[in-house]
């Protein structure tokens, strides 16, 4: 069963063909149900990563397209960026967005893109030189000042980026991103009382603007982290 399986993920590697991955997937998921080896994990994840790659190629082309359609919109650049980077393609992103700030330097939209670009490719000192060149167009800019908590992160100042996010939030309080950043950091750097705050500060901003739906991820993060510190007490 395993054999054919690995020939049908031949196949799907090679022509994307749907009904190979989809038979595939079975053929895996039955043979793992019986057995597990390292190969046949190994194959199954390949598989899927196979898949992921597929369909996130098929996200950049339509991010693609609503940029054509409303290059005003930011949301399909930042999805854009985030796409490429996750098919290992943030230099791409850099190359587009260096391009796009060198024929309008005085865009503080720009700027965002860039440094949001920047930051997938883990270019930080690279980031942050050009938030600060935005910073002096605009210097109370909740993205940018962001974007500048996520290239002092990269580049291990905890307490900068701490410091940014907190403005950010403060500059517009209706954008949550900076909380997430926040809460992500302070547990990495061991800090897990201040982790159990920020996700509290997060369940609490979407409960109050009865966003219970959003509310749910971040309760179950919440939860987790509760019972990280339970374990390190």
């Amino acid at each position: 069963m395993s054999t054919g399986a690995a020939e049908l993920l031949e196949i799907y590697e090679a022509t994307g063909d749907e009904n190979a991955f989809r038979e595939a997937k079975r053929l895996y998921e039955e043979a793992i149900t019986e057995t597990s080896d390292a190969a046949l994990l190994t194959g199954y994840g390949y598989l899927l990563e196979c898949h992921g790659r597929n369909w996130l190629r098929q996200a950049v082309r339509h991010y693609e397209r609503a940029i054509e359609l409303d290059p005003m919109a930011d949301k399909p650049h930042y999805q854009h960026i985030n796409a490429l980077a996750g098919l290992l393609d943030a230099d791409d992103a850099v190359a587009l967005h260096e391009h796009r700030l060198a024929a309008s330097p005085g865009d503080v939209r720009e700027h965002r893109f860039l440094a949001s670009a920047y930051v997938a490719a883990r270019r930080h000192r690279d980031a942050g030189r050009i938030v600060e060149a935005g910073l002096r167009l605009a210097a109370d800019d909740p993205v940018l000042i962001a974007l500048r908590g996520e290239s002092r992160a990269g580049a291990d100042d905890v307490e900068g980026a701490l410091a940014d996010w907190r403005r950010a939030v403060e500059l517009e309080p209706e954008d949550i991103g900076p909380l997430f950043s926040s809460a992500f950091l302070l547990e990495r750097a061991g800090r897990i009382d201040e982790a159990v705050a920020a996700w509290g500060a997060i369940v609490a901003w979407n409960e109050s603007r009865g966003y219970d739906l959003q509310a749910e991820w971040p309760r179950r993060e919440l939860a987790r982290v509760h019972l990280v510190r339970d374990d390190l007490a």
